[in-house]
């Protein structure tokens, strides 16, 4: 499938699936400073979005509905990332959902793979 061309007249919006983690929030935040209008998804509302997000509080299982509300929406970032203990499990499930998203947007998924914090700054496990 071809990644859909930008036109200057439409917005440009991404729907940020896991908003509440770490790396779902600092794309909210990346999109939104660079203009773009941010759909940021999340079983839980975040706590404070920027100018231009607004919260979608739909399950990722829930995919019509997601699309749906997602509806215009040309880049999904797939910032879903279960608990280690349960990646054999729920990886492939999850990004397989991501996936289908995007497809029936026509959007670009951006997927970052395998991604740990870690360091001095990060909270206990």
């Amino acid at each position: 499938m071809n990644a859909p061309a930008f036109t200057s007249t439409e917005p440009r919006t991404a729907l940020v699936l896991g908003a509440n983690g770490r790396f779902g929030a600092a794309a909210v935040q990346a999109f939104a400073a660079s203009g773009w209008r941010v759909l940021a998804q999340a079983r839980r509302a975040p706590g404070r979005l920027p100018a231009g997000a607004r919260h979608i509080g739909i399950d990722l299982a829930d995919r019509e509905a997601l699309v749906d509300a997602a509806a215009g929406a040309r880049v999904v970032v797939h910032a879903v990332n279960p608990p280690y203990t349960r990646w054999d499990a729920e990886v492939l499930p999850l990004a397989r959902r991501g996936m289908d998203v995007a497809e029936r947007l026509g959007a670009r998924l951006l997927l970052p793979g395998n991604v740990y914090g870690y360091g001095a700054g990060m909270p206990a496990p």
